[in-house]
């Protein structure tokens, strides 16, 4: 394909997409259903969702830091892949609220792309992109987080703009994240330009708060927090003040869908 076809090519599926989307937040009226929330805030929080015992059990049960590896995208993340294999992590990586969630949100073809056990253990602002407000694609993509730790404003709270998971402000970044992106044969990041793109500078994020009225959410709370989110929307890792914050992940797409 053409650099022209492909572009093209892209445009259509971007325009089905936001009007697919648009229609389903339009239907999305429910506000005590996840995917209803989901789909119209592009974020839902559920604290409590383990209780102590269940997540110290979670602890035992996941592989040791010096067992983990370095993540390729600059992070220092630590974290180990396939985690859904781990048969007393099942409680969250086969829990049916968040795969009803998923599917009902992306549809008969979704699945679970990644499955995580992440460890962050280094403090201070490291340079990283997930310091800066950021989208991760502009094709549907959505997330799950379990912290297992407390987390406070202290270790790296998950931090989210509501609502910015869809709008016509969004086409610049949308266009430079289908052209620029390109992930490694495993998935991940390896270069700069595909870590950056998608960042928005602080006062740029600013001023699309104020012009959307919306503000960032940080997110603290137990062990046991659930939180579901859009990936399309800004999001952001606080830098650690303490260490460390140690979460379950999982990572939802439409089948062969990957940006």
């Amino acid at each position: 394909m053409s650099s022209l076809s492909r572009r093209i090519d892209l445009g259509r599926q971007a325009v089905s997409l936001r009007l697919e989307y648009m229609r389903r937040r339009r239907s999305a009226r429910d506000p005590q259903a996840p995917a209803d929330r989901l789909l119209r805030d592009g974020l839902v929080v559920v604290p409590d969702f383990f209780d102590a015992a269940q997540t110290a059990a979670m602890r035992e049960a996941i592989p040791a830091l010096e067992e983990c590896q370095l993540s390729p995208e600059g992070t220092l993340t630590r974290f180990f892949s396939d985690a859904a294999r781990i048969g007393e992590l099942g409680a969250f990586f086969a829990c049916d609220l968040v795969t009803d969630t998923m599917r009902s949100v992306l549809g008969p073809t979704a699945v679970m792309h990644r499955s995580t056990v992440q460890y962050r253990t280094v403090e201070g602002h490291t340079g990283a992109f997930e310091h800066f407000f950021h989208m991760d694609t502009w094709r549907p993509r959505y997330k799950a987080f379990l912290y297992l730790v407390d987390v406070t404003d202290d270790n790296g709270p998950f931090t989210y703009i509501p609502r910015t998971h869809y709008g016509r402000w969004r086409g610049r970044y949308d266009r430079d994240i289908a052209r620029v992106f390109q992930a490694g044969a495993d998935g991940y990041i390896h270069d700069d330009a595909s870590a950056y793109v998608g960042c928005l500078w602080p006062h740029e994020q600013a001023a699309l708060c104020a012009r959307l009225r919306t503000r960032p959410r940080t997110v603290t709370g137990k062990a046991g927090t659930l939180i579901l989110f859009d990936a399309r929307g800004l999001h952001c890792i606080r830098p650690l003040v303490r260490a460390p914050r140690i979460i379950l992940s999982s990572y939802w797409i439409r089948q062969g869908r990957h940006t």
